[in-house]
């Protein structure tokens, strides 16, 4: 009788007991979260590392087009130091050269008095005046200085002053017709304008 009382009472122990299976099933959702947990800052650095990548990815780009900006515009000033010289050399002459015109001007008048001379020793005079003409000349076209070109071609006001105009049926565009003064441009800048009489056609005010 005590013998079948303990047996049921064992069976009785046994019935009230938890499954293991509950047990083990609780121990790994724990497991499971305690991995998640971990795994939610990993994410986060990650996340973080890439968002810091771009951003240091950007900012070399706008270093690397500063930098592009900063040696063209480096070059830009170089090129305007340059012509700004080469302009200095070309044109430091001007103000002397500009007082040799006067001379140019007694050239010709002197040329053209010689030329109606027709005696020996006239023309001999002026024969060495048109040589020393010449040189002076080629010295001052040395030096960028040359006579603007008038009779016979287009008016241009850029280099010539009319003193003079003249209707005339056989143009049909305004031309020089007369030079009274020579003018003279340095590496084709204007020093001192042509004076000349010009053809413009008929009916033209």
């Amino acid at each position: 009788m005590g013998h079948e009382t303990d047996s049921a009472n064992e069976k009785n122990a046994s019935a009230n007991q938890p499954p293991v299976a509950g047990a083990n099933g609780h121990a790994n959702d724990e497991a499971s979260t305690n991995q998640e947990a971990v795994a939610s800052p990993n994410q986060a650095t990650d996340t973080e590392s890439g968002k810091d990548v771009e951003q240091i990815s950007q900012e070399l780009a706008e270093m690397k087009e500063r930098l592009l900006r900063n040696v063209a515009e480096m070059d830009n000033m170089r090129k305007r130091l340059e012509r700004e010289k080469a302009d200095f050399i070309k044109f430091s002459m001007e103000s002397v050269l500009k007082d040799m015109i006067p001379v140019l001007d007694s050239f010709d008048k002197a040329l053209s008095a010689s030329s109606h001379s027709e005696s020996g020793d006239s023309k001999s005079f002026h024969d060495g005046m048109s040589m020393v003409h010449r040189q002076f000349l080629t010295a001052l076209s040395k030096h960028g200085l040359e006579p603007v070109e008038s009779v016979g071609k287009p008016f241009d006001p850029n280099f010539h002053q009319a003193i003079q105009r003249i209707e005339s049926s056989d143009v049909t565009d305004e031309i020089v017709a007369t030079e009274f003064m020579k003018g003279y441009a340095l590496h084709g800048r204007l020093v001192r304008p042509a004076m000349v009489s010009v053809k413009v056609p008929g009916g033209s005010n």
